[in-house]
């Protein structure tokens, strides 16, 4: 199996697991499922890594992080897609319910309901939230995927031997 192959199979199964959080009825905000992809990036950075030494203990720095990268750019532009896909398709309230929230509070400011559900709702959509998903993931990952090709080029590389 190679790094991009197994990075795949962890967008897939995040994505999996929020569709089953959902129907299982369980209600996760969505900014709160933040920490499972978190994880994911930094397991799809260390075995893109590992599976291509172990494939060809030759291979430089360079090579590792390009590896990385382009698993980084795999998990966050297929989770980016889920996750546009799935608040508009799949759980089309979530982000009406944390607007109404954020719109109520804006009022008790006194703040005009009107101009604060206008801003509140083009800041908050799934377009948005599926943009910054791409953007956080992929810029956690970049910094993940040049930290694992260092260890694995500096430290992991002589464990090998």
């Amino acid at each position: 199996m190679s790094g991009i192959k197994f990075t795949l199979l962890l967008a897939f199964t995040a994505a999996a697991l929020r569709s089953a959080l959902f129907y299982a009825g369980v209600h996760v905000a969505p900014f709160d499922f933040i920490p499972v992809h978190l994880l994911l990036i930094v397991l799809a950075m260390f075995f893109s890594g590992h599976l291509l030494l172990r494939h060809d203990p030759s291979r430089g720095f360079g090579e590792l992080l390009r590896a990385a990268f382009q698993s980084v750019f795999a998990y966050a532009s297929i989770i980016a897609l889920f996750s546009w896909f799935f608040y508009t398709a799949i759980d089309t309230t979530a982000f009406s319910s944390y607007n109404a929230r954020l719109v109520e509070g804006f009022v008790a400011q006194g703040h005009p309901e009107d101009q604060a559900r206008e801003k509140v709702a083009a800041l908050y959509n799934p377009v948005s939230y599926a943009t910054l998903t791409f953007f956080g993931s992929f810029l956690a990952g970049s910094f993940n995927a040049f930290a694992f090709a260092l260890l694995h080029h500096k430290l992991l590389r002589n464990l090998r031997r």
